[in-house]
């Protein structure tokens, strides 16, 4: 199943803020940020393994595709490599009320008010669940991301783990992140959100088809991966209709939590009894013995809820997605409505 990216407030504001939550995960950051060392020093260098150097290649095609191409901002991301020393970068917390999709939210400069928060330490989201669950009535989740963005204010590098990623899902990160660095709105990170995914997700197969062409084992197997993410995120909307119809009822507390209980375990029953018919590949699995609440599902519609809206843009655009990527940079001069103005093109 595929993790979470998360936005990370600019590095300057992490260490101005000495002493709080900020200057904590700035910590973290600016210790990957001085282990970093440049893709092209690496690739020059002997002793770097045959199959880094591969790697290391296809990062920078995949980054001059995302600028060249699509029209994605230039500037200095995945220039540099880090060995992370683990799978993921962050552990992202995020809480939501327990009878209804109401998301709790912290606010950050430059960001604005966002629906998670990232730890380079699970202890400390662990901690920050704690003190969310003492107040009452809340859902928590505690995901792993596999990537994250400072809005192309820091240079974000390449990750060691990254190195295990099929070229789509490499693609599609870099691309994904590379969105967030081009056009970012204030205050909408559902907006924004979606709009990294769409252009993450058609962007990476749009790569994979012009290196690989549309015969190749490459790009069957991108295209498997994209359908059945799609399938994916399809259950988790049909799910979350069926828990807000649930929760839109005029109907005591209790109800409400207990017929949230028969909706996943007849979700739960659904993906058990139809998982082969549903997916063509073994990537969900596991999704019949999630821990799945209101949380986990919310978080999911951060990123996918309305992405209907992007692709009929797509197809309006003739399915020229640097045309696409024109029209997401022109949100920028547009103060309120984003998505009405995105209707009306």
């Amino acid at each position: 199943m595929r993790r979470l990216s998360v936005l990370i407030p600019p590095v300057i504001i992490l260490i101005l803020c000495n002493g709080c939550y900020l200057a904590k995960q700035g910590t973290g950051l600016l210790g990957y940020q001085f282990r970093t060392v440049p893709i092209n020093k690496m690739l020059r260098d002997s002793s770097t393994a045959p199959e880094t150097k591969e790697f290391l290649n296809r990062v920078l095609d995949i980054r001059s595709f995302a600028i060249d191409s699509l029209g994605l901002k230039r500037n200095k991301n995945y220039l540099k490599y880090v060995h992370a020393g683990r799978d993921y970068m962050v552990d992202v917390l995020v809480a939501c009320k327990d009878d209804t999709f109401d998301l709790y939210k912290w606010w950050f400069p430059i960001t604005g008010s966002v629906p998670y928060k990232g730890f380079f330490d699970r202890k400390d989201a662990e901690k920050e669940a704690k003190k969310i669950t003492k107040k009452g009535g809340y859902d928590i989740t505690i995901g792993k991301a596999d990537a994250f963005s400072t809005l192309g204010i820091t240079a974000d590098p390449i990750y060691s783990f990254m190195a295990e990623y099929s070229v789509y899902d490499l693609a599609s990160l870099i691309i994904h992140e590379q969105t967030h660095a081009t056009v970012f709105i204030k205050s909408q990170i559902q907006l924004n959100e979606e709009m990294a995914t769409f252009v993450g997700d058609v962007g990476g197969l749009l790569y994979v088809k012009s290196k690989f062409g549309e015969d190749s084992d490459q790009y069957r197997a991108a295209v498997l991966s994209k359908e059945d993410y799609r399938t994916y995120i399809s259950l988790m909307r049909e799910l979350y209709d069926d828990l807000r119809a649930v929760y839109a009822q005029d109907s005591s507390r209790e109800y409400k939590l207990a017929e949230k209980a028969r909706v996943f375990g007849s979700f739960r029953s659904n993906i058990a009894n139809s998982y082969d018919s549903l997916f063509r590949t073994q990537r969900y699995k596991g999704l019949k013995q999630a821990d799945l609440n209101n949380a986990v599902i919310a978080s999911r519609m951060t990123y996918n809820l309305d992405m209907s809206l992007y692709y009929s843009l797509y197809e309006k655009r003739g399915r020229d997605m640097a045309a696409v990527v024109r029209d997401l940079k022109g949100l920028k001069k547009v103060k309120k409505e984003h998505k009405e103005y995105l209707r009306k093109l």
